[in-house]
């Protein structure tokens, strides 16, 4: 009784003073005169994304079509992409030297620490670091320099490029850290705000030319880049895909539950249970006892056959994570979100609006349908105030009273039956 009551007590406060750390960063934003840049003077753009496989893949896209604008837009700056050893196999085709765009590597930074007091002191420290920075050079900065902070606190990577180039930094709210953005949001794409992380970029970029729905515009003209849906692939099976880290999945017993609903539920259809490389959940579903229709395949493919086999799929539902972004845009899909503010990691969809809202058990439900194809993708999301925004060591049981009935009814709509 005693440990579960520490328990909550530390996920409220770390909510607490995650609540406390976006206040502040809003006053600090709001403390700033706001400025606009000259994109024709640039010299240079960074842009960072050095951190998770699961977010450059959603961030790939949005950076493909801000290079294609930003040079219809007679800007010739050099584009530096900034990856992380662990994605930037997914970013390297963006690099295209002809057209000066140039990507490396920096080390994967810390994330936010489970511990409150390492939280608060690792704040500390780039508070200091900054505040020292800005005591020394004032507000000067290099204007023909930009630093776009794709991950929303990378506060290392961010302090490099500024301790060296004294670039103009640009992001979203990093709450504690904001102090250190020369242009930023107001919100958190992080925290609370549950702003789509892709309308968020198009926020700070409309922000830092001094735009009006010009650069907007521009993406919801080219959102069939973010979908990869291929109508000339045959189509059968629907994939539950397992894998993904421990403390944002589904209990085993809830996937056991989800998987024998799931197959009762649509008898005609090849139920196909798929883990990551890891094979963790394989290796204890291989030995269960399932309906006949139920298929639990051993993943022995690269990415490039994981995503292949996959798209071949009439239908795939997973938790949110590297391995379901990868693969939710290529078919009807439903991505189930535990941990991450659920509104941030949904797909984008422009100036559409979602078709339909359906709630169970704290459990959300959101469908929509993607042109051109017709595409459904959905979202699950639970919604509770224990839930921790940070990736911290939670209790997945809060997990397990998902609703198949929800999932049911996405692939429902998606077979059309």
């Amino acid at each position: 009784m005693l440990k579960k009551f520490f328990f909550y007590t530390h996920l409220f406060l770390l909510k607490l003073s995650s609540h406390f750390g976006v206040w502040l960063g809003t006053r600090i934003i709001r403390m700033k005169k706001p400025r606009t840049v000259d994109l024709k003077n640039l010299k240079t753009i960074y842009l960072n994304r050095s951190d998770r496989i699961g977010d450059a893949i959603i961030s790939k896209p949005f950076i493909k079509l801000l290079v294609e604008w930003l040079r219809q837009n007679d800007c010739h700056a050099e584009i530096i992409i900034i990856a992380s050893q662990y994605n930037r196999f997914i970013l390297s085709e963006l690099e295209d030297t002809k057209n000066n765009v140039k990507l490396i590597s920096e080390e994967k930074p810390d994330f936010y620490e489970s511990k409150l007091y390492r939280m608060i002191l690792k704040h500390i420290k780039f508070l200091y670091r900054t505040l020292a920075f800005r005591w020394t050079h004032g507000n000067i900065r290099d204007e023909q320099s930009l630093f776009f902070d794709m991950g929303g606190g990378d506060f290392n990577t961010i302090l490099k490029y500024k301790e060296s180039d004294n670039s103009i930094i640009i992001g979203p709210n990093v709450f504690w850290g904001s102090h250190i953005l020369d242009i930023a949001l107001e919100h958190s794409y992080v925290h609370y705000s549950n702003v789509n992380l892709i309308e968020s970029y198009i926020e700070i970029i409309e922000k830092t030319f001094g735009l009006e729905n010009v650069f907007r515009d521009f993406i919801y003209d080219h959102i069939s880049e973010f979908y990869h849906y291929d109508t000339n692939i045959s189509k059968s099976g629907i994939c539950l895909f397992v894998g993904v880290k421990e403390f944002r999945n589904l209990p085993v017993n809830t996937w056991r539950r989800v998987i024998i609903e799931t197959a009762e539920a649509f008898p005609d259809e090849t139920i196909i249970v798929l883990d990551d490389h890891t094979n963790l959940l394989y290796d204890i579903l291989v030995h269960e006892k399932f309906p006949v229709n139920v298929v639990i395949e051993k993943n022995t493919y690269s990415l490039q056959g994981f995503t292949e086999r996959v798209a071949k799929c009439a239908f795939v539902a997973g938790v949110d994570g590297g391995g379901i972004n990868m693969i939710k845009y290529h078919t009807n899909s439903c991505f189930i979100n535990t941990f991450a503010q659920p509104n941030v990691w949904s797909c984008f969809i422009g100036r559409y609006v979602y078709q339909q809202i359906s709630w169970v058990n704290n459990w959300h439900l959101s469908i929509v349908e993607i042109p051109p194809n017709g595409q459904i993708i959905a979202h699950v999301y639970k919604t509770s105030f224990w839930l921790p925004s940070f990736n911290i060591d939670g209790n997945r049981e809060i997990f397990s009273d998902f609703d198949t009935s929800l999932l049911i009814e996405v692939i429902r709509k998606s077979l059309k039956k």
